[in-house]
């Protein structure tokens, strides 16, 4: 990610959404809020559907899973956290859907 970004996107995982992992071994979300092995074509989909303007990063991982072959940069909306709940609440609606 570009360093002019900067304060204005960020970057997002999937493991911040995994309901399977702990708060130690990456999830950002509150357990309520996420969803059991998200996929990046999931997360991809509502961040368009948010008008987030995702851009994925195919061959980038997470630091804590480098297992996760791949990462999502996002238009930033408020804080961090707050753009990330955002994001797990509607990946939760899709996912009760199904």
């Amino acid at each position: 990610m570009s360093r002019d970004y900067r304060g204005r996107r960020i970057v997002v995982y999937p493991s911040y959404f995994d309901s399977n992992r702990s708060r130690r071994e990456g999830r950002r979300v509150p357990l309520s809020q996420s969803i059991p092995n998200p996929r990046i074509e999931e997360i991809v989909k509502t961040c368009e559907r948010l008008g987030l303007n995702p851009e994925v990063e195919p061959n980038k991982t997470y630091p804590r899973d480098i297992l996760s072959p791949s990462r999502i940069i996002v238009d930033k909306k408020e804080s961090k956290l707050k753009t990330l709940i955002l994001i797990a609440s509607e990946l939760k609606k899709q996912y009760k859907k199904k």
